[in-house]
């Protein structure tokens, strides 16, 4: 079987400045734990870490398949901002107000729980406290953004429009109207993943790397026996916080499907490149396209920016190669298009990361059927930075003996029941019409935006917000 997680590129920026880490050892022999987690990504390292802080005395193990910080959130920009992929407009129509202002809530509330271990546990990781700014190119997309807003109030969470100087200052030239909020945080998402990691160990929680799971039986008495290719280990409960890198362990496979992204970094910029910005490289931009681009300063003045298509990965590791070239040659002339001083500038890093998905755009945290005391949490759709530590905390209190939380939308078993080939080849196709829609928005412009007498930007209709 072809690994669908192996793609043709460099390691991220975060892994290549760090200092050389010793890997942790394999699991070995047959061993018992009271919890299991499966997946030593941010969601998974932040569910152990709340659960020994409410139950020191469980004896917890970790196990990673690869590497520390080798998965998703190793491989992301580092921006811990709230926020949902689903449009509010479609939350609030499905689940209600209440509903609703949880969700977006719990998106918020996972930005200050990072933030607040951050500083708990002393994690030096850059992390830095500036605003997340959301821009738009286009009318279209500006009327989009209104109707966002105007959600956001009606639910409690108003936000408000920057003004010209302001939006150019903090998202830089271009853009046509864009607001920020200010709850976000600037990470290294590798040394968080190693901080959390010496956290946990020195609470007694077991790591083990180049561990991966590749079978889940039922054992005695309700317990779970997990087999790697050199050992086993019985548990009382599991976690899977294995978002898109589940493959055979995905226990919802009608639901929740894998896809790919991509990011680059460049080389330091100069004071010189810096200046000719025209943004103050504060904070973190997400652009309001469907196929959104996203981009941060790091610490050395790198840009790291990502974003583009998004695919759904064959399998085949010589077409999603390709696919994946493409796709990062097409960011680097974006990178040009937006900031031209950058056009020659020369990329140092260029990589690509799994993540799970889901039709509905909302994750799935919720017992496994049929695995008496396993548990799924993923499918994050691009949030998983603040939803996956807000879950965690979550999981941790039910360790520690507080009552599941059904609150949330996503506490549910699925998101759609359609059979493995279908939903994939649903999604790609779904995929190039978002594509299409952004070319022919960019080409076109949209029609001028509707404005009531007061000035403020009529909603238009439902399209997708990140």
């Amino acid at each position: 079987m072809v690994d669908a997680t192996r793609c043709l590129d460099t390691a991220p920026i975060w892994k290549q400045l760090a200092d050389y880490v010793p890997d942790a050892p394999r699991l070995r022999g047959s061993a018992g734990a009271d919890l299991v987690v499966v997946g030593a990504g941010l969601a998974g390292l932040t569910a152990a870490y709340y659960a020994v802080r409410e139950r020191p005395e469980l004896k917890i193990t970790v196990l990673e398949a690869g590497r520390i910080g080798s998965g998703a959130t190793g491989a992301s920009t580092g921006i811990v901002g709230p926020g949902l992929k689903i449009p509010l407009a479609s939350l609030r129509r499905r689940y209600g107000d209440t509903t609703a202002r949880a969700a977006f809530g719990a998106s918020q509330h996972g930005v200050n729980l990072l933030r607040e271990l951050i500083r708990t546990e002393q994690i030096d990781c850059d992390a830095r406290e500036e605003p997340h700014t959301l821009a738009a190119l286009t009318p279209r997309q500006r009327e989009r953004m209104a109707a966002h807003l105007m959600h956001l109030e009606q639910l409690g969470f108003g936000v408000e429009w920057l003004g010209p100087q302001d939006l150019v200052e903090r998202a830089g030239p271009g853009y046509v109207a864009g607001f920020s909020y200010e709850n976000v945080l600037l990470v290294d998402p590798y040394r968080l993943l190693l901080g959390l990691a010496g956290a946990l160990r020195r609470r007694g929680v077991e790591i083990h790397e180049h561990s991966r799971v590749v079978d889940m039986q039922p054992a005695r008495g309700g317990a779970t026996k997990l087999y790697t290719a050199s050992a086993d280990i019985t548990a009382d409960r599991v976690l899977l916080a294995v978002d898109g890198y589940a493959q055979k362990l995905n226990p919802f496979p009608n639901s929740v499907v894998t896809i790919r992204a991509h990011v680059l970094a460049t080389e330091p910029l100069n004071s010189e490149q810096r200046a000719a910005l025209g943004w103050n490289g504060r904070g973190g931009i997400i652009d309001q396209r469907n196929y959104f681009n996203y981009y941060r300063m790091t610490a050395d003045h790198r840009l790291v920016f990502g974003g583009g298509p998004v695919v759904v990965p064959t399998g085949d590791p010589v077409p999603d190669a390709r696919t994946a070239d493409a796709v990062q040659q097409r960011l680097r002339r974006e990178i040009g298009e937006r900031f031209p001083i950058l056009k020659d500038v020369p990329v140092v890093a260029r990589w690509t990361a799994l993540a799970g998905s889901t039709e509905d755009r909302l994750p799935v945290v919720a017992p496994v059927p049929g695995r008496p005391g396993v548990l799924y949490a993923g499918a994050w759709c691009g949030h998983g930075l603040s939803l996956a530590v807000d879950s965690a905390w979550r999981f941790g209190r039910t360790v520690g003996g507080s009552a599941a939380d059904s609150t949330l939308p996503w506490t549910r078993l699925r998101g759609l029941a359609l059979p493995k080939p279908a939903l994939e080849a649903g999604t790609r196709a779904y995929l190039r019409m978002l594509d299409l829609a952004d070319r022919h928005d960019l080409r076109t412009g949209s029609p001028k935006s509707r404005e009531d007498v007061s000035g403020r930007v009529a909603p238009a209709e439902e399209g997708l917000f990140s």
